[in-house]
């Protein structure tokens, strides 16, 4: 994405872990397109999987999110609806999107109608087009307004909890310190870093819990998945990935992975992985921004065990 100004960025050492080699994608090497011609167009950002028929994605101009189900080998769009901010007022410039126990979450990084300022919230979907409630984001480095929030994923606190997870604070994390906030914490991706934020989202705020590095030099989206973190890059970094997991309390990385052989290097915004698997396999769904070849959404597959 093209910048639209200019503002310091303090990297605070999360942009990147040391370097590591990458591995093979573990899946299969083959992809395909996964909707129709042009049904998205432009500017899709974001996907996320509530069950293996069901995905939410989102677009970041217009501003709208999408129930995406099975069509045949492709995905059709079920429902829309546009996107504002809690006030009903602005147009969310929405980057990322969850499912989750509690709800759809959408991470935004400013409004669309005062493109120069940044405005880092995580939104809930509500009914309608408003925001059922809305959270600012504390503890980001002043980043372009263009190169802010761009992923974020849902991090359960039973996972926390039994991998003896510990905040920033240096001590273990107890669901309990944060009252209100529901089943997990959010992971949220800066793209100008690469750095993970986790928050728990509480009644009126947003509470930073820990920082990290995710091993990319940008984020374009977070997925959890069974015990580990995914971070993606679109191509800017090739289209790879890095998993991270819980060690001696922190999230660490574990691998880094090249894209599918035969998944295109193009602007891979959003990453969703099915959760569950079939023969061995999971589907996984890539976004891309640019509507590369009339096609917004790709389709491949990650192995279960990987």
């Amino acid at each position: 994405m093209k910048a639209v100004g200019v503002f310091t960025v303090f990297v605070l050492g999360l942009a990147c872990s040391p370097a590591q080699a990458a591995s093979t994608w573990p899946g299969d090497s083959g992809t395909r397109t996964a909707d129709g011609t042009n049904v998205f167009g432009k500017n899709l950002s974001g996907v996320s999987f509530e069950s293996p028929d069901v995905v939410w994605a989102v677009q970041n101009g217009p501003s709208a999110l999408y129930r995406l189900v099975p069509n045949g080998s492709t995905w059709k769009v079920d429902r829309k609806q546009s996107l504002r901010f809690r006030d009903g007022q602005g147009e969310p410039d929405a980057e990322g999107v969850v499912s989750t126990p509690d709800g759809v979450f959408v991470v935004v990084e400013r409004d669309n109608d005062d493109g120069d300022v940044s405005a880092p919230v995580v939104l809930k979907v509500g009914g309608g087009s408003s925001a059922a409630a809305e959270w600012e984001l504390p503890g980001l480095p002043p980043v372009d307004p263009n190169d802010g929030p761009e992923a974020i994923a849902w991090v359960p606190d039973a996972f926390l909890t039994g991998q003896n997870f510990k905040g920033d604070n240096g001590k273990l994390y107890d669901p309990a310190d944060y009252p209100g906030h529901g089943g997990g914490l959010f992971a949220v991706g800066l793209e100008a870093t690469g750095g993970i934020f986790l928050y728990a989202l509480q009644e009126g705020r947003a509470t930073l819990v820990a920082e990290f590095a995710s091993g990319q030099p940008q984020v374009m989206d977070l997925e959890f998945e069974g015990n580990r973190l995914w971070a993606t890059c679109d191509d800017n970094c090739g289209g790879r990935s890095t998993t991270l997991a819980v060690r001696d309390g922190r999230f660490k990385v574990t691998a880094t992975y090249d894209r599918p052989a035969k998944l295109p290097n193009v602007n891979l915004e959003g990453f969703a992985i099915s959760p569950s698997c079939v023969k061995g396999k999971k589907v996984v769904l890539w976004a891309d921004d640019d509507n590369t070849n009339s096609h917004a959404l790709r389709q491949g597959s990650v192995n279960c065990t990987a």
